[in-house]
């Protein structure tokens, strides 16, 4: 049975009394155990490798169906994750350093050392083997993952790029090797962004968030970046290593997102949801600063007709050149929201009493009342439209809409075509 320390090797060896005189010398030598598996040919070994794995291979290379480097060629291809050590009767300083450069760790001359010189070799090949693999798989990594990754020394500057980092911000190794990483700075961020940053790195070793940096080309992107301190043995900082992914897509989605859960589809307006928080806010505003805002509740005079008459197809070009028209006519500060249906509503944040509201009013009113294209299958339109002042007709968002609807009631009441303050005087008609 293997010890659970041994290591196992694969003797490929045609002579059997070879096989076992260097069996029997490693096993009389110190250091850790070696069970051995044997094959006499290449075809036997490449069967084993094929089934099992090694710790090393002990080589010969002239065998009954293979000799030379092509030994050496062969059982490489078939398991380069195994260390080789060669050892073989050939004495040729040629066929070592072609044994070498072929993969193999060492080369060794039978009869030219004993049982613990073999050991010895087997296990420094094993261990830098292992060393070498480690790092191969590490480098197939920074090499071909699709995450930028930037390595730094102690003192900041770049050391080393991936490919994943040219490919997010447009620099080549070349151009960033020996610089510090502050050439991707966008400027959105305030230096005090950067000075939490570096604390946090020094006091718990990394820091990871969403960060706003600038391409070669000049565009900035998002990106979700780690920064990890590398220390050595000791604690010292040796450098840095830092991660990122562009998040430019996600950001996208998640704006289109958000535009769809708060964006009417038809209009394009705020819908009702986002109405609701414009509307409160626009409230807590006004109450703070002691200033006058308004809530106009617009609905289309007679809209039913041109669904019933002309179809809702034309109904929806209708709401869709209402809704523009609203927009056009009111300042940007203002917000415009379609309720559903033809109902639509403005909130004016900041405005100079009831005079200036009217005067808004009014050219929401022309606007609307504006002859349509002839395939709009409609020739005008017109509105009855209800206004509730802050703070005279309320100071929270239920109150507001409940005084202008109630005064645009009034005003369909009144004979449409109207503008009446939730105070029920007709200001325009």
């Amino acid at each position: 049975m293997t010890a659970p320390d041994a290591l196992k090797c694969l003797l490929i060896e045609d002579n059997v009394a070879d096989a076992r005189l260097i069996q029997y010398l490693l096993e009389d030598a110190d250091g850790p155990t070696l069970s051995f598996v044997h094959a006499s040919s290449l075809a036997d070994a490449l069967r084993l490798l094929a089934r099992e794995s090694y710790d090393i291979i002990l080589l010969d290379l002239s065998l009954p169906d293979s000799s030379g480097l092509v030994t050496l060629d062969t059982v490489h291809q078939a398991r380069a994750d195994i260390a080789v050590v060669v050892l073989t009767g050939t004495d040729a300083t040629d066929i070592a350093i072609g044994a070498v450069q072929r993969g193999a760790q060492d080369y060794l001359v039978k009869g030219r050392g004993d049982g613990q010189l073999i050991k010895r070799a087997i296990l420094y090949a094993v261990e830098r083997h292992r060393a070498n693999q480690r790092l191969l798989l590490a480098e197939a990594a920074f090499r071909n993952i699709d995450t930028g990754i930037m390595v730094t020394d102690a003192t900041g500057k770049v050391v080393r790029v991936n490919a994943a980092f040219t490919a997010v911000t447009g620099y080549d190794s070349a151009e960033v090797v020996g610089r510090q990483p502050n050439i991707l700075r966008s400027g959105v961020h305030e230096a005090s962004f950067y000075q939490s940053l570096w604390r946090q790195l020094r006091e718990t070793g990394a820091w990871e968030g969403e960060i706003w940096n600038r391409r070669k080309d000049g565009k900035v992107y998002p990106e979700w970046l780690r920064i990890n301190v590398v220390t050595d043995d000791s604690g010292g900082i040796a450098g840095y290593v830092a991660i990122f992914s562009d998040i430019t897509f996600r950001r996208r989605a998640e704006q289109e997102l958000l535009r769809q859960a708060t964006t009417d589809p038809l209009t394009g307006l705020a819908n009702r949801q986002l109405f609701n928080r414009l509307l409160t806010s626009t409230v807590e505003q006004a109450t703070r600063y002691q200033r006058d805002a308004a809530l106009l509740f617009i609905d289309l005079d007679g809209f039913k007709d041109i669904n019933d008459t002309a179809g809702h197809t034309a109904g929806d070009a209708v709401l869709r050149e209402i809704g523009s028209r609203l927009r056009g006519a009111v300042r940007i500060s203002d917000e415009v929201a379609r309720l559903g249906g033809d109902e639509f509503v403005v909130i004016l944040p900041e405005v100079r009493g009831r005079e200036a509201t009217a005067a808004v009013a009014e050219k929401l009113l022309q606007e609307i009342s504006r002859p349509f294209s002839p395939e709009y299958g409609a020739a005008a339109l017109t509105a009855s439209i209800g206004i509730a002042m802050v703070p005279d007709d309320g100071v929270s968002y239920e109150s507001l809409l409940h005084a202008a609807d109630a005064a645009m009631y009034q005003a369909k009441r009144s004979g449409k075509n109207a503008i009446m303050f939730f105070s029920g005087q007709a200001a325009a008609c």
